[in-house]
């Protein structure tokens, strides 16, 4: 094998199963960073979690790196699209229930009614029997 070869692929060290996306994706990028540059990272993330220090970098507010009127609009379809999935949800969240408690249906016949749904539904099916626990 090439040189080259060898660093076009990494390895991952061993990862439990719970291990938050959030931390994957940090070793995921620290991996991919030179072998050499590792040590200056790993001491700078070091010093910073043993002794606070403080780095300069300060998060922009979001008018500070775009005009209020350049994106009014992208708001203005964000707020309908959360609406709509918001009210979307609640009819789901509206239909289950009445199924489920007014009709008296069971899971497999509410799956077979609505296989659209059939997250939702197996989540207040879970979170029923836990409830009964």
């Amino acid at each position: 094998m090439k040189m080259s070869e060898k660093n076009d692929f990494i390895q991952l060290p061993l990862i439990k199963k719970d291990t938050s996306s959030d931390v994957v994706a940090f070793i995921w990028e620290y991996m991919k960073i030179l072998e050499n540059s590792r040590e200056k990272v790993k001491d700078l993330i070091k010093d910073v979690h043993e002794n606070g220090v403080k780095l300069d970098y300060k998060e922009p507010k979001l008018y500070d790196v775009v005009q209020k009127e350049e994106i009014a609009e992208f708001e203005e379809v964000m707020r309908k699209t959360i609406a709509d999935i918001v009210s979307e949800a609640s009819g789901v969240a509206c239909w289950v229930y009445v199924q489920k408690y007014v009709k008296h249906k069971t899971l497999d016949e509410m799956l077979q009614e609505w296989s659209g749904a059939s997250k939702f539904i197996l989540a207040m099916d879970r979170f029923e029997r836990l409830m009964a626990e």
